[in-house]
């Protein structure tokens, strides 16, 4: 007897399969140039933020996905449930104060092990955005692209979509195994990812445990992406900030790997009390 997929799986595969495709294929279209140009001195032209610009491939592969299968009403529908404020306000605080808490620790480590405090009028900035911007303007910067550009996507579409058939941790494992491989260009050109060396190895441990973190955090608020976006421009500009590579941000990625470890047990623990 032949099985044949239901109409439902179908669809959630078709969806799958353009967000995956146009997430990819936006995000690289933006970032190849600046590989090459790094690079190979490919002299491409380039737009000015075109990092940042590359950061929408999650948000624009999920609203084609949502159009193509759903219609204006279906991408409409889910636009309401990502930016949905009908959750608890215990996630809202939890999304700003774990990060704030992860960098209140790692400026102590930076004390201990430099001797000195990070500087506080460069706290938080970073030289691949215009000079004159303050802390304030950097950290909306990140919400606004790498918060609202990746969360749509990684949070607020791929892991719904795989928490139907799968645990919450296994589905945040597959979400983290597509966003590093979605960071792939980006190891070619942004001094950030090429200054890692063997760190790249921490760096692919700690956004196994963020994803983790996030998904723990996402389905907490009801599936709204409002509390993560504030979480990932956060922790993005505490750990993409110039001071950060000494020490900050090896420290913040440890924290959210110890928290990342203590929620994976705990999910665990819930796993099998509902067995």
């Amino acid at each position: 007897m032949t099985h044949h997929p239901s109409a439902e799986a179908r669809s959630d595969r078709l969806r799958l399969t353009v967000y995956l495709s146009v997430t990819f294929g936006f995000t690289w279209l933006c970032w190849l140039p600046l590989l090459a140009n790094r690079q190979w001195a490919a002299g491409l032209p380039v737009l000015p933020g075109q990092f940042y610009l590359g950061s929408f491939g999650p948000l624009t592969g999920a609203a084609s996905a949502e159009l193509l299968t759903g219609g204006i009403r279906g991408a409409k529908d889910w636009l309401k449930r990502l930016f949905s404020p009908a959750f608890p306000r215990r996630w809202l605080w939890i999304a700003v104060l774990l990060p704030l808490a992860y960098g209140a620790v790692s400026v102590l480590v930076h004390r201990m092990v430099t001797g000195s405090f990070p500087e506080l009028g460069r706290f938080g900035l970073t030289s691949d955005l215009p000079a004159g911007f303050n802390l304030w303007q950097t950290s909306l910067t990140w919400m606004l692209t790498f918060g609202i550009g990746e969360e749509s996507g990684w949070r607020g579409f791929l892991l719904p979509k795989l928490r139907k058939r799968r645990s919450l941790f296994g589905s945040a494992l597959i979400v983290a195994a597509v966003w590093m491989l979605w960071h792939l260009p980006a190891f070619g050109f942004n001094d950030n990812y090429l200054e890692m060396g063997f760190g790249i190895i921490g760096w692919a441990i700690s956004l196994t445990y963020g994803s983790v973190v996030l998904a723990w955090i996402t389905e907490g608020s009801r599936w709204s992406i409002i509390p993560v976006i504030l979480w990932h421009g956060i922790f993005d500009t505490l750990t993409a900030s110039d001071q950060a590579a000494e020490v900050m941000a090896m420290v913040c990625s440890m924290l959210v790997i110890i928290q990342g470890v203590l929620l994976m047990r705990s999910m665990g623990r819930s796993a099998r009390t509902r067995e």
